[in-house]
């Protein structure tokens, strides 16, 4: 791990100055394991717990030893998994271990909530230092929640954000899923009359895909979604939210003015971020990385002090230029061309331009006020019009 660790070193002391970072740190258990989920977790025990959280102020104190000079952490994102599960003290055990081993200019500290979590504990992670709660509602309809499996009823949800809102909560998102088998024109309706009672500061709208390897997808077989049927809802979702003042800023993201993700958005903008945990992903300087996904293997990483990590890339200028423009179109204002050559001044851009002229003539992106955009009409077949402009 040393020796990975201090070519990143030497690459960010060549910027000569601190780099703003958002700190990921990815919690990886929950109460059941959802069955359309393909991310890193596994059955809360509290021995594996324990032994997480052992483990995570390790990883701080580790990651550290290497980063803190050259970094500056002004977003947090508790992820997961269920981050709920841990204890307003244990929040703030790790905020106290973040703070003590790295310069903090803290902004945004998000903590992903389930909608079953202990109301009673949000004001005590406000003064832990939480400032933003994402919660993972998925929806209002009783019908949509049992086909995936969520253990809440919808009034478990207002009662959350009702509770929230009490307890001094003004930044709070809600996650919502489309293209559930079960779902129907009501589902819409119920979801965008319970947001405009709530009125979060931050609404996504996530389509149910990478169902591969997952149980769920057993589910999707018997009562699968067209493309088109969740093409439509999503875009009946889009301009309902715009049209309540709800701003469409990143594909799945909308939120009030000044509420965007400020953590997320480093990752569309292809800003420095660091994760730490089972799975985690990091990218500093010209260098990406992932941890192991397994609890074992990651804690017989940290305890070797060796490599152990799943995924260590180091790209070339012309890899950054394509990540770069494939994470930027994901946004509503899209990507600045000259802001691009200035952050990668060796490389020749004539190609990427003349594709981009070809697909702004087939009506698939836009020019304006120098930045380069896909229309938000457009956003379903983003993935299609980013691999025309890379490939």
């Amino acid at each position: 791990m040393d020796a990975d660790y201090n070519l990143i070193v030497r690459r960010l002391s060549e910027a000569g100055q601190k780099t703003e970072t958002g700190l990921y740190i990815h919690y990886p258990f929950c109460r059941q394991k959802c069955s359309y989920c393909h991310f890193s977790s596994s059955v809360y025990e509290r021995e594996l717990h324990l032994k997480w959280l052992a483990a995570i102020k390790e990883e701080i104190r580790r990651a550290a030893s290497f980063f803190s000079d050259y970094l500056i952490i002004d977003t947090v994102y508790f992820g997961g998994g269920t981050p709920s599960l841990l204890t307003p003290d244990e929040v703030k055990c790790l905020l106290d271990s973040v703070q003590e081993n790295f310069e903090v200019r803290l902004q945004e500290a998000t903590i992903e909530v389930n909608p079953a979590a202990e109301a009673g504990r949000i004001g005590d992670w406000l003064q832990a230092g939480i400032n933003r709660l994402s919660v993972g509602a998925q929806s209002f309809d009783p019908a949509v929640l049992r086909v995936l499996g969520r253990a809440y009823e919808p009034e478990k949800i207002f009662r959350l954000l009702e509770e929230a809102r009490k307890a001094g909560a003004d930044n709070t998102g809600l996650d919502l899923m489309v293209g559930v088998p079960g779902e129907s024109l009501r589902t819409v309706e119920v979801n965008l009359r319970a947001l405009a009672e709530l009125l979060p500061e931050h609404v996504s709208v996530y389509l149910l895909e990478e169902l591969e390897k997952v149980p769920f997808q057993k589910v999707w077989e018997r009562s699968p979604v067209s493309e088109e049927t969740a093409a439509e809802t999503y875009e009946k979702y889009r301009l309902s939210l715009e049209e309540a003042g709800w701003f469409q800023y990143e594909i799945a993201n909308f939120s009030r003015p000044g509420y965007h993700c400020r953590h997320n958005l480093k990752y569309w903008k292809y800003r420095p971020f660091l994760g730490l945990g089972p799975s985690a992903s990091s990218h500093l300087a010209n260098f990406r990385w992932t941890n192991p996904p397994g609890l074992e293997d990651w804690w017989s990483a940290l305890g070797s002090g060796k490599p152990g990590f799943n995924e260590f890339l180091e790209l070339s200028p012309e890899e950054e230029v394509r990540e770069c423009l494939a994470s930027g179109l994901r946004l509503r204002e899209g990507i600045s061309l000259e802001e691009l050559a200035s952050r990668f001044p060796g490389v020749d851009l004539s190609g990427y331009e003349i594709k981009l002229t070809r697909l702004k003539d087939y009506g698939l992106l836009q020019f304006s006020d120098g930045m380069v955009r896909i229309p938000p009409e457009r956003f379903l077949v983003s993935n299609s019009i980013i691999s025309e402009l890379l490939y």
